[in-house]
């Protein structure tokens, strides 16, 4: 299985896991996995965003959740700027080729 495929079975599987009942922790945390896989799927991904949300996750483990959030904020930042770099650079090529 390539990784975009992958990537978005992944996410439809975190949709389907989130069910009626999340917690505004679990809702920003699974909205920025969306985003996050969605830059991993057009291979711009930044290299700290995971990390950034598996620290999230422990936080929110060990009941420390406003540490838990703004940990997904900073993912979710991360998120939003590659998939805003991945879209530049997707018309960016074309100034560049020699015409």
């Amino acid at each position: 299985m390539d990784r975009a495929l992958a990537s978005r079975y992944l996410a439809a599987v975190l949709m389907v896991c989130a069910g009626g009942c999340a917690t505004d922790f679990d809702q920003r945390l699974e909205e920025t996995e969306r985003l996050r896989l969605d830059a991993a799927a057009r291979g711009y991904e930044w290299i700290g965003t995971e990390g950034l949300l598996e620290q999230a996750r422990e936080r929110a483990a060990g009941g420390d959740t406003r540490a838990a959030l703004a940990l997904v904020e900073q993912a979710r930042f991360q998120a939003e700027a590659a998939l805003q770099q991945a879209e530049r650079e997707s018309e960016a090529w074309k100034r560049r080729v020699v015409k």
